[in-house]
């Protein structure tokens, strides 16, 4: 279990979905210092704060992490073909939503949250 600041309900959704990443060979890198990533090494990174901000964004980098291990995500092409990154961007969104209904997570922010994020998928070209 991992000890995040904040919201102690939220906390427990977090480390439910860390005990998911894990469980598929994967780790949760807490930083503030670093963005919300998925790498192909399986590292999911995210703040170690426990807000819905951070609770759906953990959601959907495991999102990524399922779709990579399935196979569905070629991470060369999310890096370098745009069609395809808002493609698996969206289909991220969708398994977070999944892993978070399954848990029972608040979603009363969801899609005001969703739609944010996915506007600076058209808003921007490049992957930093």
């Amino acid at each position: 279990m991992q000890i995040l600041i904040g919201r102690p309900d939220i906390n427990r959704y977090m480390n439910a979905l860390i005990d998911i990443v894990e469980s598929m060979g994967g780790r949760v890198r807490l930083s503030t210092e670093n963005r919300v990533s998925f790498k192909p090494d399986l590292t999911v990174t995210v703040p170690p704060v426990a807000d819905q901000e951070n609770l759906y964004a953990l959601a959907h980098e495991t999102g990524h992490l399922i779709d990579y291990i399935e196979g569905n995500l070629d991470y060369d092409m999310w890096i370098s073909n745009r069609p395809y990154r808002i493609n698996a961007e969206m289909k991220a969104w969708v398994n977070a939503y999944h892993l978070l209904k399954e848990m029972d997570a608040p979603l009363e922010e969801w899609e005001q949250h969703v739609q944010r994020k996915l506007f600076t998928y058209f808003q921007y070209e490049e992957v930093s």
